[in-house]
């Protein structure tokens, strides 16, 4: 997993440009590299060349930037590590547990022509529905996967329970792709090389702005605006959940190494009051 110790953030001379650099060795190895990242934009921006700034300061030199909140262990060996994203949400990052989203197809609706004339549209099926039966078929034909199957708020969460990935290599690509995965999610799993799970909602499911700067945080007024808006979005959080458990597909028994990890992921997604999906 790719998960740097030291991360800075950078900004030119005006404030109008930032930049962020991280090391597993020292803060000043990222300080260099933020200050050669922050040349580098800089140039590109006076030769007027197409830059994705958005993601050119979030997807560093293939590493996501987000702020580690705590790392699990089993002896020396790291299962796990909970980072929280761009937008505030907190990720469980499984080193070998592999997590599959599947994002609902998005509905096609009649025209304003078929709607001003009255033409009634049939009501749209369930997309969930479809999607389980396509899992189960596929599923049919690979008996020695066990499958956790959940709902969330835009689709469906898989977790493959009875195997651990040593990377996400061709042969896991390859699985996640024929169970339908969203490729955004694919890439930003081989990005960090591990697999990655939302534990809490998405703000603005639930009332509340993005926050209002992005880690690293440059000084303690910064980290306090962003403390503030984390402990508005907390308390709103409370209010739902990210997923229900579904079914499981497959008899296989749970992997040791994963077992823990879907305890905790069931414990802070799946509440089982009757909450909102987020």
């Amino acid at each position: 997993m790719k998960f740097p110790t030291f991360w800075i953030r950078l900004q030119n001379a005006s404030g109008t440009i930032a930049a962020r650099g991280w090391s597993d060795l020292s803060l000043d190895e990222a300080t260099r590299h933020a200050e050669d990242r922050l040349q580098r934009i800089l140039a590109a921006l006076r030769n007027k060349k197409t830059l994705d700034l958005d993601r050119y300061s979030y997807v560093i030199d293939n590493v996501i930037c987000e702020d580690v909140i705590d790392r699990i262990f089993d002896g020396d060996r790291e299962l796990a590590v909970v980072s929280r994203n761009a937008y505030g949400s907190l990720i469980l990052n499984a080193s070998q547990m592999m997590f599959v989203d599947i994002d609902f197809p998005r509905p096609v609706r009649q025209g304003w022509i078929k709607r001003w004339f009255g033409k009634k549209e049939p009501p749209l099926p369930s997309p969930d529905i479809a999607i389980l039966a396509r899992l189960r078929e596929w599923h049919a034909t690979h008996p020695g996967f066990t499958m956790r199957v959940y709902r969330t708020a835009a689709g469906i969460r898989l977790i493959v329970v009875n195997k651990v990935y040593e990377r996400v290599d061709e042969q896991a690509t390859r699985v996640m792709q024929e169970l339908g995965s969203d490729a955004l999610y694919m890439q930003l799993c081989k990005s960090q090389a591990c697999f990655r799970a939302r534990l809490s909602p998405k703000p603005w499911r639930i009332g509340i702005a993005y926050p209002p700067k992005r880690f690293p945080f440059g000084d303690e007024a910064i980290r306090q605006a962003f403390s503030d808006w984390e402990q508005r979005y907390v308390e709103l959080a409370k209010s739902f959940k990210v997923c229900i458990y579904l079914e499981t597909l497959g008899a296989a028994p749970v992997h040791p190494d994963n077992q823990g990890l879907i305890q905790l992921h069931d414990e802070l997604c799946c509440n089982e009051r009757d909450l909102t999906l987020a």
